[in-house]
């Protein structure tokens, strides 16, 4: 049975229903070396996003992936609360993301042993929790990977083989995608288990294809108001080059930024049914197509088999 890890535990990953497959409800982006829990008041984190998260659950949203790796702000006891509190299905991760939001070991560890913590986590739960991760969350720069960004895509790739979790890497630059997929598949991972994350940031439609066509998925997140016109066409696009399978929508929304009264100023996660439903519809494609998107592409996307 395929199932989706939750911060609650594992469901039946029919039991997913519409997610938004890459928001955050909080981030510390004050350093890997200087952020710890002692830094937010997971109270006031709560209160101020539990709001956020209802409006979801009032317009038919049932999962929610949380993004955010370690050394930025994860935090899955206040995930946990925010599930029991609104309903939602929330997912977390394992993995790390990008300097100078890496531990020092990052540095000096080898792919095998950065693998080695991640998949600890799978088998004994996240910061001294029973929470187990729900993706591997990474990141990559742009241009030419670095020496550091490679270790950890080799990383992230092993861990997947091990876990059977998906990698979600922040990535929004093609050749970047490129080489990160053929350290994937040196390892031996299906790509069918890689998203390449922030696609819509990938402005070569040729690349885009071309990530397709290797059997990656592509996610186009960061919809808002100013964007929901692109994210339309990039929708359009995977259905007339036949790719809409390998297609992920979110809006990278939310960030409680911690060190900002009362978190600064929060983003919120409803842009997809206020502003690109009603353009999707306008061209003609209806809320089966999003469906097909945000219910029967997340649970393959996510599914732990």
């Amino acid at each position: 049975m395929a199932t989706i890890q939750t911060v609650l535990g594992a469901i039946p990953a029919e039991e997913m229903g519409f997610a938004l497959v890459h928001e955050h409800v909080m981030c510390d982006f004050i350093g890997a070396e200087a952020t710890t829990p002692d830094r937010w008041d997971a109270d006031e984190v709560v209160e101020v996003m539990a709001p956020y998260l209802q409006e979801l659950v009032d317009l038919g949203v049932r999962t929610f992936v949380d993004c955010t790796p370690a050394y930025i702000g994860r935090d899955v006891t206040v995930l946990q609360r925010l599930s029991r509190r609104t309903g939602l299905h929330i997912l977390s991760n394992t993995g790390w993301y990008k300097a100078p939001y890496l531990p020092r070991r990052a540095f000096e560890q080898s792919a095998e042993e950065t693998a080695q913590e991640w998949i600890t986590e799978w088998e004994q739960g996240i910061d001294g929790t029973d929470v187990r991760p729900g993706l591997i969350k990474i990141a990559v720069n742009p241009g030419s990977l670095v020496p550091v960004q490679r270790t950890i895509v080799k990383a992230a790739a092993l861990t997947s083989l091990a876990t059977g979790l998906t990698i979600a890497a922040h990535t929004g630059h093609g050749q970047a995608a490129m080489e990160s997929l053929d350290i994937a598949e040196e390892i031996g991972l299906p790509l069918e288990r890689y998203i390449v994350v922030h696609a819509q940031q990938i402005r070569d439609r040729q690349e885009r294809l071309t990530l397709a066509e290797r059997g990656a998925w592509l996610e186009y997140d960061g919809i808002d108001v100013g964007t929901a016109a692109w994210h339309a066409d990039l929708v359009c696009e995977a259905f007339e080059e036949g790719f809409a399978d390998q297609v992920l929508l979110s809006h990278d929304a939310g960030w409680y930024s911690v060190g900002e009264p009362k978190g600064g100023t929060v983003r919120p996660f409803a842009t997809l049914f206020s502003d690109l439903m009603p353009l999707l519809e306008a061209r003609g494609i209806g809320q089966d197509v999003i469906d097909k998107l945000c219910v029967a592409n997340a649970a393959r996307a996510f599914a732990i088999r």
